[in-house]
């Protein structure tokens, strides 16, 4: 399996962006994506859309061949027509607000995608290897050709390792419970958020202690804590360090 050509130029970088749960890493970077009209990506939407599709079909993700199975025969498309939400990707420049919708099996998900099933079993559908030798496959393809930052939880380190730019936006736990807390509210009033805290605690272990691609600060990654800054000023933050890597290659170049 090959990685992507890396494009080191103004107009056609290819960013990687990695983090934990919530930590702002997908509507940062769709922000700084349309401020650089570059293509964006949400990986994780992609590892719900296989967790949905799985809870539909009655597929416990304890079955891992039959959840591999599902990722490697359905293709996804993305398109960008969805309704707003802060923490969900889409594939072509978009604002910071529009959430993804994503279509697999015939079925056009969104709210879907968000649901507390979903919530509960993606990180253990995650974890599948064959669903993440899939999903990589496919994510390296939207890939080539540069001009679009991906963001997830492997991507500097597994899909995208020889990306122009790496970087890794993080928060403390408490404040990405908090952040998680507040989405939820807006669906369910009575949510507690104890249990987000705690839930929020359980998938970084799941992510970070993972066999196959566990979440990492990848090699030569920028790191940016979001915990004391708006989004305006993760968003500038991540702009910065895109243009500042991509002026520091020409120059070294």
């Amino acid at each position: 399996m090959t990685t992507p050509t890396s494009h080191p130029d103004c107009q056609r970088p290819t960013v990687a962006i990695d983090g934990p749960v919530a930590s702002g890493k997908s509507s940062v970077g769709r922000a700084a994506a349309k401020a650089l009209r570059l293509r964006f990506l949400d990986t994780g939407i992609m590892y719900r859309a296989v967790t949905w599709l799985a809870l539909h079909r009655g597929i416990a993700a304890a079955d891992t061949a039959a959840v591999a199975e599902l990722a490697d025969k359905y293709r996804m498309s993305l398109d960008d027509t969805a309704d707003q939400s802060p923490d969900h990707g889409v594939i072509a420049p978009s604002s910071p607000t529009t959430n993804a919708a994503i279509s697999i099996d015939g079925h056009r998900l969104r709210d879907e995608l968000v649901s507390d099933d979903v919530d509960r079993h993606v990180a253990a559908v995650a974890a599948i290897t064959g669903v993440r030798t899939s999903l990589v496959k496919q994510q390296r393809a939207i890939g080539n050709g540069g001009g679009i930052i991906m963001a997830g939880r492997d991507i500097g380190s597994v899909v995208l390792p020889q990306a122009d730019v790496k970087l890794y936006i993080d928060a403390s736990v408490e404040e990405r419970a908090r952040r998680r807390f507040a989405q939820l509210q807006e669906a369910d009033p009575s949510v507690d958020f104890q249990q987000v805290l705690a839930d929020t605690r359980r998938r970084d272990f799941l992510d970070s202690q993972r066999a196959d691609s566990p979440l990492v600060v990848p090699s030569g990654a920028i790191v940016i804590d979001t915990d004391s800054i708006d989004f305006d000023r993760s968003v500038a933050a991540v702009i910065h360090a895109i243009r500042s890597a991509v002026t520091n290659h020409k120059q070294t170049g």
